[in-house]
């Protein structure tokens, strides 16, 4: 069964970002708490009310196997539905990037202070060995950031374009 076979059975559907609410059919349901959501095997029923997935298929007159692509209904058509890949939230992976940008500048920072309070006269050998790989790592941190500074600017810059592309199609429109 696909998303476009079950919607029709439910009641006061809704999209909501990547996924469509509706009322649950196996509880009076004033406010949808239904959420669908698109699976790569299958459809996915959550009630927020706490309805299993067993009763929600009984008061639709399915049975469970029926929420999967590869069901029987599909192997009669010949075909199995294609699933949508997954929606990119390049908000969330520009806020990861920021956030290991940010650490990596931090960690890079107090090794630099530390390595301002040593007295590189009274170290050994293997102990200036060390402290120049931290030096090193240092580097590298900071490289490692401004590439994942980079990488959350192009994705912001490309969430950006689109929202004005979307949006000027729709006042076109």
């Amino acid at each position: 069964m696909t998303r476009d076979d079950l919607l029709p059975r439910l009641e006061n559907v809704r999209r909501r970002g990547g996924r469509d609410v509706a009322s649950c059919p196996a509880h009076p349901d004033k406010n949808p708490s239904l959420q669908i959501t698109e699976g790569q095997k299958g459809l996915l029923l959550r009630c927020w009310a706490g309805c299993s997935v067993m009763e929600i298929c009984k008061s639709l007159g399915i049975d469970q196997r029926d929420l999967f692509y590869d069901a029987c209904d599909s192997a009669a058509r010949g075909q199995r539905p294609t699933p949508k890949p997954p929606k990119l939230d390049r908000a969330a992976l520009m806020w990861r990037y920021e956030l290991a940008a940010l650490d990596l500048r931090l960690r890079a920072e107090r090794i630099v202070e530390a390595g301002k309070q040593l007295d590189v006269a009274s170290l050994s050998d293997d102990e200036r060995d060390r402290a120049i790989a931290h030096v090193a790592q240092v580097h590298i941190d900071v490289e490692r950031a401004e590439l994942f500074e980079h990488v959350a600017d192009t994705l912001r810059e490309r969430d950006f374009t689109e929202r004005n592309t979307r949006a000027r199609q729709t006042r076109v429109a």
